[in-house]
């Protein structure tokens, strides 16, 4: 009897990673413009989904998708202008 493999949480956010990679650059240019307004129309849900007191899995699949629809250029830009926002509520 073939020992079944197990699949993790890495495994599928490979998967997800190289889905959204291998798409078209309109649809992925597409994912990260609602992504982007997501982040500014709910930004509350959307720092809570990415940030670490969000359940992992859902942490790193956000981050996941997010990341592969970008360039590398992007990708640095987005991370930089991520850190320096100031939180909802904060004077």
């Amino acid at each position: 009897m073939a020992q079944e493999q197990y699949t993790g949480m890495y495994d599928l956010l490979e998967a997800i990673e190289d889905a959204v990679r291998t798409a078209d650059f309109k649809k992925r240019n597409a994912l990260a413009t609602a992504l982007d307004g997501y982040a500014e129309d709910n930004a509350r849900d959307f720092f809570w989904a990415t940030g670490p007191q969000a359940p992992a899995l859902l942490h790193h699949i956000v981050l996941a998708i997010d990341q592969a629809c970008r360039s590398d250029d992007a990708r640095t830009h987005r991370t930089i202008r991520l850190v320096h926002r100031k939180p909802e509520g904060y004077g």
